[in-house]
């Protein structure tokens, strides 16, 4: 039995949501040989956020919302963040491969309408789409939600990266 058949898939959840769209997106731009067989995203931005300095969030003593300087980037592109600055919307349709989407219904982190664009955004393309709105869920699931969405991820990847 193979444990690896060679194929990529990429997952992230929130920020790590928002780095997998973003990188698959680009490598799709670019026509990269290696993009990512199966791309997944729990939460995700879907657009380019600035970056978040944990320790100052912290040391300020307010766990509020605070707004991000856009100078601040988070991401760089081959050596620039010239063309991915913060609230730049991320161009996922650029990317053909299968791509899973979820997104608790009751985020207060990143809105839902965000996951709800980027399905808008990928309607009508030719390649498998799967977008879970999860009702009653957070930014992250409660423990048996979790693993519903565990079951499902599983079931994406072993559809595109296994068979």
């Amino acid at each position: 039995f193979e444990f690896c058949t060679g194929k990529v898939g990429l997952y992230g959840v929130s920020r790590g949501g928002e780095h997998a769209l973003l990188l698959a997106a680009l490598m799709a731009a670019d026509g990269s040989k290696d993009q990512a067989d199966a791309l997944a995203a729990h939460s995700p931005a879907d657009v380019v956020c600035a970056a978040f300095d944990a320790k100052r969030y912290r040391d300020s003593g307010d766990a509020g919302w605070k707004s991000w300087d856009p100078a601040e980037r988070a991401w760089s592109w081959r050596g620039s963040s010239e063309n991915i600055k913060p609230t730049t919307p991320i161009p996922i349709e650029k990317y053909q491969g299968p791509i899973c989407l979820s997104h608790g219904v009751k985020d207060r982190v990143w809105d839902v309408e965000m996951t709800k664009r980027l399905q808008r955004k990928l309607e009508g393309r030719k390649n498998h789409l799967e977008v879970h709105y999860d009702e009653g869920e957070d930014h992250l699931h409660r423990s048996e939600a979790e693993n519903v969405h565990n079951e499902r991820l599983i079931t994406f990847f072993d559809r595109f990266l296994v068979n």
